[in-house]
């Protein structure tokens, strides 16, 4: 049996991080204009505090689909405060379509946060929806559908945020999904540190559909991949849960499982053989 090991680095980037200039052979292109990101304005930085921010989607006109990892405070372990959390559609060179405030937290039932150590598991569960202190109710910003698990070799986009582009979403088409493991999916797209939740689309012929959610980055021999959590019943559940509990409650707790409340690590696995 492959033995699995993970090392791990930071994934969260750091609110400040400077632009840095592109290399001429990165397979991201810049949104730069507003006709660019115009189809993507439901795609934002998700801003948290003095700890940097990831990248989410929306998934409804109040709900924000993120990595679970992302709203976790590092430091102390605990859950963040969703009112700590700004989440900003659309956000290019200081301006957004519009923000909101968190208000609640629904993270899947069987994610837990591994201290040292990473596992398949918890890729597989990084997976978070945040509703928003307001509806944005903007025609210009339409909430992307979800889509169940591409199959092997199905092209992907994935629109994000991260490290050396914080400022400017940036959108990566034709990389593709190359198998599924345990659960997880791999990818051969290039993401790096900020891109934590960022939404990876499908075409169909209602328009692009969230398919999965970035968890992590690593390598296999010497192949870097990006791994992601698919779309599936548990996120679903999460959205139910958000709609139909009390609204008063901050965090929202989905089946009977129990969450670690170990050291959080916002970081990425690497893999070896």
């Amino acid at each position: 049996m492959k033995r699995v090991l993970f090392s791990l680095l930071f994934i969260c980037a750091s609110a400040q991080t400077p632009l840095q200039a592109q290399n001429a052979a990165s397979p991201h292109q810049p949104l730069d204009t507003a006709s660019e990101v115009l189809p993507w304005q439901a795609v934002g930085r998700l801003d948290l505090g003095r700890s940097g921010f990831c990248t989410g989607a929306m998934i409804s006109q109040k709900l924000v689909l993120t990595a679970a990892h992302c709203v976790y405070d590092k430091g102390t372990g605990e859950l963040r405060d969703a009112e700590e959390i700004l989440f900003r559609a659309g956000y290019r060179n200081g301006r957004a379509a519009a923000e909101r405030k968190g208000k609640r937290i629904a993270v899947h039932p069987d994610y837990t946060y591994g201290g040292g150590t990473s596992t398949y598991s918890e890729i597989s569960n990084d997976v978070a929806v945040i509703e928003l202190s307001h509806p944005i109710n903007n025609a210009a910003i339409q909430p992307f559908r979800t889509h169940r698990q591409p199959t092997a070799n199905d092209p992907v986009t994935v629109v994000s945020y991260a490290r050396g582009r914080s400022e400017v979403p940036a959108l990566e088409d034709g990389c593709k999904m190359t198998h599924a493991a345990r659960e997880v999916l791999h990818y051969t797209c290039d993401i790096d540190f900020g891109a934590s939740g960022s939404p990876v689309f499908v075409a169909t012929d209602q328009g692009p559909q969230i398919a999965s959610v970035m968890s992590s980055v690593g390598t296999r021999g010497s192949n870097d991949i990006a791994l992601g959590a698919a779309m599936g019943p548990s996120v679903d559940r999460l959205v139910r849960q958000l709609q139909t509990s009390n609204p008063t409650s901050k965090f929202v707790t989905v089946g009977n499982s129990a969450r670690a409340t170990g050291v959080v690590t916002s970081r990425l696995p690497q893999i070896t053989n």
